[in-house]
C-alpha cells in the first residue's frame, strides 16, 4: 500500500517482522506485504488493507493520520528451489535474467541489481553467483 506525507518525514527504510516500510523522495511511503496464496488472483482484501495498516502505525504511528493513496496486489515469482536465477540465458544471447525473489525482491533489488551488472560487464562479484545460475 502506499502512503503520502511530506518529503522526509521518513529518511530509511524499515524493516520488521516480515513488515516493509520503504519512503520515496517525493514523500510516499510504501508498507508491505502480505502473504497468500490465491493463485493467481491479484485482488486486495479489506483485510489485508487493515492488517497492513495497523502493523505499519505500530512502527510508525504518524501513519494512522497520513492518507493512504493506493492498495494493490501483485504475484510473486519464484523459482523452484527459492534460489533466486541471477545469470545468463543458456543459449539466447545477450539475454540476462534476475528472476525468482518471491516475496524479497524490493527488499534484495540493490544487491540484486549490483550483481547483474558485474555479470553483464565481466567484472567480479563480491560473492560467488554459482548459486544464482539457470536451472540445469
Amino acid at each position: 500500500m502506499l502512503f503520502k506525507t511530506e518529503p522526509g518525514r521518513l529518511k530509511q527504510v524499515v524493516y520488521r517482522d516480515g513488515l516493509y516500510i520503504i519512503p520515496r523522495d517525493d514523500g510516499h511511503i510504501l508498507v508491505g506485504s502480505t502473504l497468500e496464496d490465491v493463485g493467481f488472483d491479484k485482488g486486495v482484501t479489506e483485510a489485508a488493507r487493515i492488517d497492513l495498516s495497523r502493523r505499519a502505525a505500530e512502527l510508525l504511528p504518524f501513519l494512522e493520520q497520513t492518507p493512504m493513496v493506493g492498495h494493490w496486489a501483485g504475484l510473486r515469482p519464484g523459482s523452484p528451489d527459492n534460489i533466486p536465477i541471477m545469470a545468463r540465458h543458456p543459449s539466447i544471447e545477450n539475454l540476462y535474467l534476475s528472476s525468482g525473489h518471491y516475496r524479497y525482491g524490493v527488499t534484495m533489488a540493490p544487491a540484486s541489481a549490483q550483481l547483474m551488472v558485474n555479470l553483464i560487464l565481466g567484472r567480479p562479484n563480491p560473492i560467488d553467483v554459482a548459486p544464482y545460475r539457470w536451472p540445469a
